[in-house]
Parts: structure tokens; C-alpha cells; sequence
């Protein structure tokens, strides 16, 4: 599967370069949800989690970007984004605007990439799948997930990427303020069409 989506990517690539439009063109590519399940006998070590959960496994995924001629090439970002970025960022660079009564959690991109922007795309972002959920700020990660059970468990991402040792009991305040700013995003959302249930 990787090989054949490797031949299909560059197959397209390859056409929008016969084409010479790679200085017009914005790519984007990321994958679904989630690294692999226990299924596929493959980890996501360091990160724990998976497809389907709210634990780093599970929401970070690969995300490139191209734009010749406008993104520097071989860069890595390392600030968080997220998949809700590719509308703004699309828009904006086919010369839209973004309407700020639009309320998007998306933001573009593009200041960020090129430099013009030293500031982070994002100081928050969140997640929610049926019972599953998780809000990220800064380092700080609040998460409730399949695998520990509905009570969310506060992690330091800095120190701790592989969310292995819950703070909840030693930063009742931190725990506090994001389970807070999570209720208030969570309350501005229209409630999801399907909801997945924790076992």
C-alpha cells in the first residue's frame, strides 16, 4: 500500500510539473487519523495510543506541505497544526479571505511557513470522538481516552511525549483550566453526527 501510494503521489506531482504549474500549485499531504493498531503487529513508539484514540498515537500524523517558489523547501516545522489549517490556508492563497463570523479553528498557514510569522499557527488545539477527547495547550495535554477510561489525565508533552505519567494529582490547577477552556470550546460545537462509545 505505501508503495503504490508512493507511485500515485508522484505520479501526480509529476503531471502538475509537466503542466508548470508547481509555483501556482499548494500540495498538501497528511494522513488519516491515528498510527497503527495492534492489528498490523507495528508500534508508534515513542508515542502511545493509536488509530481511533486521543492519545498522541492517535492525532499525530505526517502533514507536508509544498509550494514551490513560496514554502522553503526541506524545512521542518515543528509547532503544532492541524488539519483544520488546509481550508484557511487553501483560500487565503487562491486570494480569499477568511471571515472572522466564520468562528474557523483553522487558521493559514502560510505566515508561519514562510517565516513571516514567528508567533505559533496555535496556543490550543482540540479533539473530540464520541467519548474520546483531549485539548492540547502549549506543552500541557488534558486527554480522555479508550485505552486509561473516561477520566481525562493531564500530561506534560515537553517532558513526556509518551504520555506516560499522568500529572492530574500533582497540577490540580493546570488540570482545572484546561478541563475548563475544553467545556467552553466543546460547548461552542454542534454536536457530532455519530458518536463512538469507550468500551
Amino acid at each position: 500500500m505505501m508503495s503504490a501510494m508512493d507511485d500515485a503521489v508522484g505520479k501526480v506531482l509529476a503531471k502538475v510539473r509537466e503542466l508548470g504549474q508547481e509555483e501556482n500549485t499548494l500540495i498538501f499531504f497528511n494522513s488519516d487519523n491515528g498510527g497503527p493498531t495492534p492489528q498490523t503487529s507495528s508500534q508508534n513508539t515513542p508515542l502511545r495510543g493509536v488509530k481511533a484514540t486521543t492519545l498522541e498515537g492517535g492525532v499525530r500524523v505526517p502533514f507536508c506541505a509544498q509550494w514551490k517558489g513560496k514554502i522553503p523547501a526541506g524545512q521542518v516545522y515543528d509547532p503544532p497544526i492541524i488539519q483544520l489549517d488546509i481550508l484557511p490556508t487553501a483560500l487565503v492563497a487562491a486570494g480569499g479571505k477568511v471571515d472572522p463570523a466564520w468562528k474557523l479553528d483553522g487558521v493559514d498557514l502560510m505566515p508561519f511557513l514562510t517565516g513571516a510569522s514567528k508567533a505559533r499557527p496555535h496556543e490550543t488545539l482540540y479533539w473530540r470522538f464520541g467519548e474520546q477527547w483531549a485539548i492540547r495547550k502549549g506543552d500541557w495535554k488534558l486527554v480522555a481516552n479508550r485505552i486509561d477510561g473516561k477520566e481525562p489525565r493531564l500530561f506534560n508533552l515537553k517532558d513526556d511525549v509518551g504520555e506516560a505519567a499522568d500529572l492530574t494529582a500533582k497540577d490540580p490547577d493546570k488540570l482545572k483550566e484546561l478541563l475548563a477552556d475544553w467545556k467552553a470550546w466543546n460547548a461552542e460545537q454542534k454536536d457530532p453526527l455519530w458518536k463512538p462509545k469507550m468500551p
